[in-house]
Order: C-alpha cells, then sequence, then structure tokens
C-alpha cells in the first residue's frame, strides 16, 4: 500500500518522545484509511481480514490477552459481508460467480444481515458485562488489600537526611512532572523545585498537607493508589517515595509497582527510600511500625524487583545502616517476557 499525501508530507518526530512518535503515526494510519475507504480502494471484507490477521498475529493475542483484547476480535467479527468474492483462476469462473452471486444475493444479504444484528447485540451486552467485572475486580482489590499507614523516622525524613541530594540529583532533570509520596508539608517539593524540578506532593495525612500549603503551591491530601489511578498513562517523569513503601503487604506493594508502570514515562526515574530491619525493630521506631501490615524489603530484593520489572536499579545503604535509597530508571522499552518452562 502505497504512502497518501498526507503521510509522505509528515515530519519526522524526535526520537526522545516516543509517546507523541506513536500517536502521531497512528493519526497518519487512520488518516491514510479513511481515505482508501472514502475513494473504494479499501473494501470491507479486506479491512476486516486485515483486523483479523493483526489481532491474530499480535503480541497480545500471542499470549492470550485479556478480556479486553478478546473483545476485540469478536467486535471484528461482528460483521458478515454477504458480497462475496469472484475471484478465478479460470476466465469463465468470474463471470460465473458474479451471475450466482447477483441471483443470490437478496438471500444472503437477508441471512447476513439477522446474523450481523445478533453479533453486534452479543458484543455490546459482553462490554457490559467486561465493565462490570473489572469495576468488581477494582472494588475487590481496594477491599482486600488494606492501606499502609506513612511510616517516618525524624531523623531521617527530614531536609538534611543524607539521601536527599541524591534523590533531587535523579529527579530535577527529569522531563515531565514528578511526584513525592508522602510529601508531609512539601519540604522535599520545595527541594525538587528549586533546581529546576516540576514538582508536586501527594499526602493521605491532611493535617500535613495543610501545614504546607502556604509555602508550596502544589500539595493534595489524598491516598497515593488513588491519586496514580487518576493520573493519564505516562503522566510522570519521576516518582519519589518515601516512608510509604516501608509497610506495605505484599500484595498492596505489587498493586502500587502496576500503577507506577502504568503512570512513569519510559525513561522516567523512580526512588525508593526505605527503612532497614534493623531501624524497623529497634526501640526507638515509630509506633505505627508495628501496625503496619508488611515490613521492610532487603535492599537487594528491590534491585532484583525494579530489575525484573524493566528498571535499571541501584542501592545505596545510608550510615550506619539504618536506610538505603533504590534509584531506578525505566527501560524505554519493556523487558521480554520470561520464556514459560516446558
Amino acid at each position: 500500500m502505497e504512502a497518501g499525501p498526507e503521510m509522505a508530507k509528515a515530519e519526522p518526530v524526535a526520537e526522545a518522545d516516543p509517546k507523541a512518535y506513536v500517536a502521531r503515526v497512528m493519526a497518519e494510519i487512520e488518516e491514510e484509511v479513511r481515505l482508501r475507504r472514502s475513494s473504494g480502494d479499501l473494501p470491507p471484507r479486506l479491512e476486516r481480514e486485515l483486523d483479523e490477521l493483526f489481532l491474530a498475529h499480535s503480541p497480545v493475542a500471542g499470549r492470550g490477552g485479556d478480556l479486553t483484547e478478546a473483545l476485540r476480535m469478536v467486535d471484528a467479527a461482528t460483521f458478515v459481508d454477504p458480497v462475496v468474492p469472484v475471484d478465478s483462476e479460470r476466465a469463465a469462473g468470474a463471470v460465473v460467480k458474479k451471475g450466482m452471486r447477483t441471483l443470490l444475493l437478496w438471500y444472503v444479504g437477508w441471512i447476513t444481515h439477522q446474523v450481523s444484528q445478533f453479533a453486534s447485540a452479543v458484543s455490546r451486552t459482553l462490554h457490559i458485562v467486561e465493565g462490570r467485572l473489572k469495576e468488581l475486580e477494582r472494588k475487590v482489590e481496594v477491599q482486600r488489600v488494606p492501606s499502609a499507614n506513612v511510616v517516618e523516622v525524624q531523623a531521617l525524613h527530614r531536609a538534611d537526611a543524607w539521601w536527599v541530594r541524591a534523590a533531587v540529583d535523579a529527579v530535577a532533570p527529569v522531563r515531565g512532572r514528578i511526584l513525592h509520596a508522602a510529601s508531609g508539608d512539601g519540604w522535599l517539593v520545595q527541594r525538587i523545585t528549586a533546581a529546576g524540578g516540576d514538582a508536586y506532593g501527594v499526602d493521605p495525612r491532611s493535617d500535613l498537607v495543610e501545614q504546607g500549603v502556604g509555602t508550596v503551591s502544589d500539595l493534595r491530601g489524598e491516598d497515593l493508589a488513588e491519586h496514580l489511578r487518576a493520573v493519564a498513562p505516562a503522566g510522570l517523569g519521576a516518582l519519589v517515595l518515601s516512608g510509604v513503601v516501608d509497610g506495605m503487604a505484599s500484595g498492596e506493594r505489587t498493586q502500587l509497582l502496576h500503577l507506577i508502570a502504568t503512570t512513569l514515562a519510559p525513561g522516567g526515574v523512580l526512588v525508593v527510600h526505605s527503612l532497614s530491619r534493623s531501624s524497623w525493630d529497634a526501640e526507638d521506631a515509630p509506633y505505627e511500625a508495628d501496625l503496619a501490615p508488611g515490613r521492610p524489603l532487603r535492599p537487594e530484593t528491590w534491585r532484583q524487583l525494579l530489575a525484573h520489572s524493566g528498571y535499571d536499579a541501584a542501592v545505596t545503604s545510608g550510615p550506619g545502616g539504618l536506610d538505603y535509597l533504590v534509584t531506578a530508571v525505566r527501560a524505554t522499552v519493556p523487558p521480554p517476557e520470561p520464556t514459560p518452562a516446558r
């Protein structure tokens, strides 16, 4: 298929913005399909066959996909084309087939119209079921996974802590918005903003958020998971977690990493400040440590966990082994899926 005039005039897009590049290419493809469809160069039957081939051989379909991908195949097959092809290798074959198609088209068209109506009704019903299932799944996840409290040690969660400079240097140069959770009164947001980053903070502790509203322009009293669900895909350039992941149970941590993978742009930076288990079990540890559903991970566990999720992660231990800092850069290309064992 030759490129149309709109595609020929397209200007190259900077590789530094892959999301914009993909959106531009998809827009050009849709415009080319529209032109071909309006000029008659793209018959409905051929378009449907191309859609079916794409769904059958796309990576998602090859993995089995989820319900949404399965419904895409249902949607692509709802239309039944009554105009059968008449191509033939024999000279008279096309004439005979065309004559038979003309004689039977009224009958075949009446049947295919009813079949298409039934398929469309089934497809709409399945989409309603899919929406209800996703809503139910979201509610069940929220109910099953308890929300861990923010656990902070005063000496390790303040502007002069050893890890703050490293965190600011890692995220400030990043393009896009930078989120700090839990931000408290915005002390780290101020440091990142002063270094040139576009930072804002989220913290479920509304009393601390109110204290910083007068000095920091963008602080929000929200739960981190709920906030990330409202962020557009790839809408964040960097994310700093401090006092957040230490007390999380395994399920809540997994859910949070999934949300981060959705909202963090390719090439984005994830910084995790975590307490060590020795400081977690110390006599002067915050009382929230005893009430938390989980306990901190070991530094090597974080490094391996993020490496398997497509991050290039490095760990720096703090003085005295009381805490550590994980700095991870998300890969621009998703990691390959592991080969299933035979």
